[in-house]
């Protein structure tokens, strides 16, 4: 069986291989969102306890829906739609990852996925009309786990 230590690198595939696809296409697969979340359900049941691990995932839900329905709504006022600013990929990015962090913990990991998009779109010379959200958010999500195995 693993240790709790160790199921931090399951984490660690499905977040490169989604980093990689967003990174050359700006498409991720399905199926791999799927292995995300599973991995990510899997991950926080062996390193939290279950119901501290079910109520982070109602909350992290329930942030992501109000923080999507903000963006939709600012994003209405400034006469554009949402669907140009971000993608499905990117709302279940960010839905497979809610049981891994307490409330507090996933604002910052949003926070920093976000800044890793912008630092990307900043320092990569060219403007590209997308961001690889998951790409960026994938390469965060690795770098945690990585911290959370070694205990850093």
């Amino acid at each position: 069986m693993l240790t709790t230590s160790y199921s931090y690198l399951l984490l660690l595939l499905p977040a490169a291989v989604l980093a990689r696809d967003d990174f050359r296409t700006r498409r991720v697969g399905l199926v791999w969102l799927a292995v995300l979340g599973i991995t990510a359900v899997v991950t926080a049941w062996l390193t939290q306890e279950r119901h501290a691990m079910a109520e982070h995932t109602l909350c992290n839900a329930l942030m992501l829906l109000l923080s999507g329905a903000l963006l939709a709504l600012c994003l209405r006022l400034c006469g554009q739609r949402i669907v140009r600013a971000a993608g499905a990929g990117d709302g279940m990015f960010l839905f497979c990852v809610t049981p891994l962090f307490p409330p507090a913990e996933y604002i910052r990991f949003m926070i920093a996925c976000c800044l890793a998009a912008l630092i990307w779109w900043v320092c990569s010379g060219r403007r590209y009309r997308t961001i690889p959200f998951v790409g960026t958010g994938g390469i965060v999500l690795a770098v945690w786990g990585a911290i959370q195995f070694l205990r850093l």
